[in-house]
């Protein structure tokens, strides 16, 4: 194992904007693998930013390279604040806070209980509250994002692998994304120069779906629609009936 070549991605790893990431490297080194991600979450101005960074093993050597990392700005809004399916995910979140989540996923985090004794298992009961919850969310489309968000939000950097398995990401239809490639020299995208490269193209998307809608006349237009024949017919359609009304008038 290249101890040297741990800090020097460290190092660099800092330089990008990700701070602690030595012992996260060496968990995954010492294995040996020809390649891994390594996760990492930034908060920005209340905005999360979920990163995922690739490291390849260079053939016939023990070191390993960055080569880029992928980003998703999750922007912060008022969804939480609406009830779906029953489960107030506001409220939900206020629960979530409450637990001590690295030590809920901790399997050697040994206690005494006594199944007459509520106090000894309260904390293990409200969990059980939560998951049931999240499940409940988990069954719509829209619950699902709420919930991913919120696992990634309490959960990362917790064992939660071995407990409730792997944290699936559900995009939302606000999230951007991008991928940033670092270059020989080991230089590239900073955190702080990605979130403002995201938030101009989250900005830019918001512009599009409002210049889209305001074209279509008709804000009943999927938001998917994306300038296809079959929307540019309509907009005919609606565009040669406004004129055979005009005439009409006019006559």
């Amino acid at each position: 194992m290249n101890i040297q070549n741990i800090s020097e991605l460290s190092r660099q790893l800092e330089v990008l904007g990700f701070h602690d990431a030595g012992s996260l490297l060496l968990k995954r080194i010492c294995f040996k693998p020809a390649n891994f991600y390594l996760l990492q979450r930034v908060i920005k101005e209340k905005d999360v930013m979920l990163f995922s960074l690739y490291f390849e093993l260079l053939q016939k050597t023990d070191n390993y390279l960055l080569q880029y990392y992928d980003v998703t700005l999750q922007k912060a809004n008022g969804g939480l604040a609406l009830p779906v399916d029953g489960v107030n995910p506001a409220e939900l979140e206020k629960q979530m806070v409450a637990i001590d989540w690295k030590k809920a996923f901790s399997l050697d985090d040994k206690k005494s209980w006594n199944a007459e004794d509520k106090s000894t298992w309260e904390t293990e009961s409200r969990i059980s509250g939560i998951i049931e919850s999240l499940s409940i969310l988990e069954k719509s489309e829209p619950g699902k994002i709420i919930a991913s968000t919120l696992k990634q939000k309490f959960w990362a950097g917790t064992l939660h692998q071995e407990i409730v398995g792997s944290i699936p990401l559900v995009k939302n239809k606000a999230d951007v994304n991008q991928r940033f490639y670092i270059s020989e020299d080991g230089g590239g995208i900073t955190t702080d120069e990605a979130y403002r490269f995201l938030q101009n193209k989250y900005m830019e998307k918001q512009l599009q779906l409002k210049k889209k809608q305001s074209d279509s006349g008709d804000e009943s237009i999927p938001e998917e629609s994306n300038g296809t024949s079959s929307s540019g017919l309509l907009k005919k359609k609606r565009i040669a009936g406004r004129g055979k009304r005009n005439r009409v008038n006019q006559d």
